[in-house]
């Protein structure tokens, strides 16, 4: 029996016998499309000519002309006995060095992109990716030193995750294969909530947890849920831009409101912003300054949601790698069941895992769980029943030990490695903890200029004016991101802000 061809099927491009266009050189010119929009990648195998010459009924040399028109212009290479294959014309990468991740298909020449008629929601939408730019997207595969938002893959146990999730799914029952709760898996509900009990303090029942995929999905699901289109959100400026574009992608409004050494000033913002009814903070670990948020403007705080019949949204942003909190979180504090407590698991194990949890006042734990059924539905269950197994048998305390210490000791290398390079020119205005700090550089120093300076020389620096709605920032700084840089790669960054410090200064001058 002959050994079936791998190669990929073309039965679908379709020849029209009524074009005067030949039929080779249709053909040719549906492949060489397919090979240049990448919609046939290099490598891919090419059907042999008699089995689609057969498929497109057409005479055998009709396939070979266009065959052999291809591999003259190098779209295609091949030789007898291994069939014929789409080339690669750049080397597997793209022009400028990169390596392909996606393709979009070409706009043909002449013609102008069309752009589709769009809901007000999908312009909402567009507009709040525009203002999350791509200055602030990391790197899926981080590659340079001090990228944000990433933790230490180099020492998250994969062999061992590998094997807790191989045995669960191994055991994977008729129930779990048929459809889920739209909340999440309720034994990592329940473990949920005996950590966060355990560890954060939180006052909450497993009923309370609620499975999502970011902290982002479910700030976007809530203000749906609970705001009315183009009401007034409260968010900390300096502050993180996800959450402003899921805010918006809400279609209600982030209003900004200044953060000083003992968090958001609650009473500006409420003077400023008299109709706001949710506010979003991050009271542990302020993002990017890492302050903490006093008792007193917490109790603030409290006390303007209850004025305000409002929400908070308490994102506990880095709050497993605190060795301790002066303060209990705001969920604890509250008496009037205005706080929902929003964390991931995507920092804390890896990105690429997508589960996040919030803890939801009893009475809004229905509204959510229909809101989440009808807009995303059940979250994956293999996914979260691995990860119940993981904390069930203690690995994610271990994990949660692990790496505060690597956490530390790579915040010192850093440190270090800044005032080897900068002496007293660099300041670190960031507590000692979470995994990013920020550096504050001389009056008059290019704070963009110097991150993209930075960039180019090989370390992605973030400009810390870049995180306020101004653009401007008190001091000129830049944030750094150190949980995915090790300290020899921490050393070695350090000297690339160096050398673009240098070449920055003298642009200025």
């Amino acid at each position: 029996m002959p050994r079936e061809s791998t190669a990929l099927p073309l039965g679908g491009f379709a020849l029209d016998r009524n074009l005067p266009e030949p039929l080779y050189q249709q053909l040719y010119e549906r492949l060489k499309d397919a090979i240049s929009s990448g919609q046939l990648r290099p490598g891919v195998r090419l059907p042999a000519t008699r089995t689609l010459a057969r498929e497109l009924q057409v005479s055998r040399n009709t396939v070979l002309v266009a065959y052999e028109r291809l591999m003259t212009e190098r779209f295609a290479t091949g030789q007898v006995g291994s069939g014929t294959h789409v080339a690669d014309r750049n080397g597997g990468r793209h022009l400028d060095g990169s390596t392909p991740k996606t393709t979009r298909l070409p706009t043909p020449p002449g013609e102008p992109r069309r752009t589709p008629r769009l809901s007000r929601a999908g312009r909402v939408m567009l507009q709040a990716s525009h203002a999350f730019d791509g200055r602030h997207l990391i790197s899926r595969t981080p590659t340079q030193p001090f990228i944000l938002g990433v933790p230490a893959l180099d020492l998250f146990p994969a062999q061992l995750w590998s094997r807790v999730v191989s045995h669960r799914a191994s055991r994977l029952r008729n129930s779990l294969m048929n459809h889920q709760d739209p909340v999440g898996y309720w034994p990592l509900r329940n473990e949920l909530a005996t950590y966060l009990g355990l560890t954060r303090g939180l006052s909450c029942t497993a009923e309370q947890v609620v499975i999502t995929s970011s902290t982002q999905t479910i700030t976007h699901l809530l203000a749906r849920i609970l705001l009315e289109p183009g009401e007034q959100v409260l968010v900390e400026d300096p502050g993180f831009l996800g959450a402003r574009a899921a805010l918006m992608a809400a279609d209600v409004v982030p209003c900004p409101v200044d953060v000083d050494h003992e968090g958001l000033c609650i009473s500006s913002g409420e003077s400023r912003y008299p109709g706001a009814r949710m506010a979003l903070v991050t009271p542990n670990n302020q993002f990017p300054t890492g302050c903490r948020m006093t008792e007193f403007r917490r109790g603030q705080l409290l006390d303007w949601a209850a004025r305000a019949d409002g929400w908070l949204i308490e994102d506990d942003y880095d709050g497993e790698f605190w060795s301790g909190s002066p303060f209990p979180p705001l969920q604890q504090m509250d008496t009037s069941n205005r706080v929902i407590y929003v964390g991931t698991l995507n920092k804390v194990l890896f990105p690429a895992l997508r589960l996040a949890y919030a803890v939801v006042p009893p009475e809004l734990v229905d509204v959510v769980a229909a809101a989440q059924y009808s807009a995303y539905g059940a979250p994956p269950v293999l996914e979260q029943a691995a990860v119940h197994d993981f904390m069930a048998d203690h690995h994610f305390a271990r994990h949660i030990r692990r790496m505060r210490q690597a956490y530390h000791e790579r915040r010192e290398a850093c440190v270090q490695a800044l005032q080897a390079q900068f002496g007293n020119l660099v300041r670190i205005m960031s507590p000692s903890a979470g995994t990013h700090l920020v550096a504050g550089f001389p009056p008059g120093t290019d704070e963009h200029r110097l991150a993209r300076f930075s960039r180019r020389s090989g370390a992605t620096v973030y400009p810390l004016s870049s995180y306020h709605s101004t653009g401007v920032a008190p001091t000129p700084s830049l944030v750094l991101g150190y949980g995915a840089t090790t300290p020899e790669q921490a050393t070695l960054g350090v000297r690339h802000i160096a050398a673009a410090f240098e070449q920055s200064t003298r642009a200025a001058s």
